[in-house]
């Protein structure tokens, strides 16, 4: 049997979904699946170049990443070993996640189970909290206030798809950025994020962005403060 359809199997891939080759790397202990298609869904072919990367569940002791494009039709099927286009992380890690909690297990000892880092942590929970995750109830949700990986319950950075981060991507952004490496990493993505006209594209811009907030996030009270701030003069003015 081949890698790719070893790799297949222990996945779970199915059709039209088939897994076009795999990296390993022995040294960091991860598998990359690529994941691709085919032919076309739908009729419209997909590119060979992943536009997303989600962090999935480990196979043995390596940590494995799916790197895949979404289509662009909406109501498409959640399938376990991919995720949605402005997350890291697939459905089936989510469901895991949720699974181990209705078990009776706390989060950091979740977290710890299943070798997820405390960035990638943080978006799981934040996800759950807000409802994102159908399939996790009110009462979870509830114990997930109580029981944080790394402090973290009141962190108040904008989720992924909030409307602020488009606005500090923007060339003309007021912002006051005081963080020598986040001037660098805008310079690059305002340009990048600029050039896009493909939503898939500026979706990984901005996740790229976030993910650089939560890892330094004691360091940008400041321009986390201009987030809020700015998130908050839009909502006022979209009441009427």
């Amino acid at each position: 049997m081949k890698d790719a359809e070893l790799c297949r199997w222990l996945l779970e891939v199915n059709e039209p979904w088939e897994v076009s080759r795999i990296r390993v790397d022995t040294h960091s202990r991860e598998v990359h699946a690529y994941l691709s298609t085919g032919k076309s869904w739908f009729g419209r072919y997909l590119g060979e170049q992943p536009r997303s990367r989600w962090r999935h569940t480990n196979i043995g002791v390596y940590k494995t990443y799916i790197h895949a494009s979404l289509p662009e039709q909406d109501g498409l099927p959640a399938h376990p070993f991919l995720g949605k286009s402005a997350s890291d992380f697939t459905h089936g890690l989510a469901r895991r996640v949720i699974q181990c909690m209705q078990d009776g297990l706390r989060y950091s000892q979740v977290c710890t189970l299943l070798d997820i880092d405390i960035h990638l942590a943080w978006q799981i929970k934040h996800a759950i909290e807000s409802g994102q995750l159908a399939t996790a109830d009110t009462e979870l949700r509830a114990r997930l206030q109580l029981d944080d990986p790394a402090g973290q319950t009141g962190s108040t950075i904008p989720a992924s798809d909030d409307r602020a981060w488009v606005r500090l991507l923007a060339l003309d952004c007021p912002f006051e950025i005081r963080l020598l490496s986040l001037k660098l990493l805008l310079a690059r993505a305002r340009q990048d994020f600029t050039r896009a006209h493909d939503p898939d594209i500026q979706v990984l811009r901005i996740s790229e962005l976030r993910r650089f907030f939560i890892k330094h996030e004691k360091h940008l009270e400041h321009e986390i403060a201009q987030l809020n701030s700015d998130r908050q003069q839009a909502t006022e003015g979209d009441q009427p």
